[in-house]
Parts: structure tokens; C-alpha cells; sequence
């Protein structure tokens, strides 16, 4: 027996749950793309945890630690690709004060 899907409260009732389709009341949290960020963030060091733990872990064949080991390089290039991002982003933010406070004083 199938239940239709109830809108939930505070959202359009023609929500499909796709991105773009927020609530229609904003709370005061951190920015969805930022908090998204430092959730992957959590993430990807959790994993560089566990895949470093694999590829250290002697009772693994050799072929399944240099898996873990290709698994550990690859999630570490995500991660510091996230971190650079975001570095970037910080460093934009701040030209931008840097700029205003430049543009006040001509």
C-alpha cells in the first residue's frame, strides 16, 4: 500500500525535493554551500583515517593495501582541493574588505 509523500510544513506544497527548491523560511544557519563543505570536510579526513589504517594494516594482502593506498591518494586530492576552495574563497572575501576600505578613503 503506497502513501502519498505529505509536503512538509514551512515548504511549497509543489516541492520536488530537487536542489534549488529550499524551504520558504530561511534560519539562521551557516550557508548551504558552506555547510555542505565542511561536512565533505569531516568526511574526507575520516576517510584518510580509515584508508591509512587499511593500507598499514598487515593482514591485507598486498594488492588490497595498494588499493587502499590508490583509495588514500585519490580521497587526499579531493581533500585538498576542497581546502585550497576554500582558501581561495577566504582570500576573495578579504581582498573585497580590502578594496571597500581602499574605495572609502579616494
Amino acid at each position: 500500500m503506497e502513501q502519498e509523500a505529505q509536503p512538509h510544513l514551512g515548504q511549497p506544497i509543489d516541492s520536488t525535493g530537487l536542489v534549488g527548491k529550499g524551504p520558504v523560511k530561511k534560519r539562521k544557519r551557516l550557508p548551504s554551500q558552506e555547510r555542505l563543505r565542511n561536512e565533505l570536510v569531516y568526511q574526507l579526513r575520516e576517510s584518510l583515517r580509515s584508508s591509512q589504517e587499511q593500507m598499514k594494516n598487515p593482514e591485507l594482502t598486498l594488492a588490497e593495501r595498494q588499493r587502499w593506498t590508490q583509495v588514500h591518494t585519490y580521497t587526499a586530492q579531493v581533500y585538498n582541493t576542497i581546502l585550497r576552495d576554500q582558501q581561495l574563497q577566504e582570500w576573495e572575501k578579504r581582498l573585497k574588505v580590502i578594496e571597500q576600505a581602499r574605495d572609502r578613503r579616494f
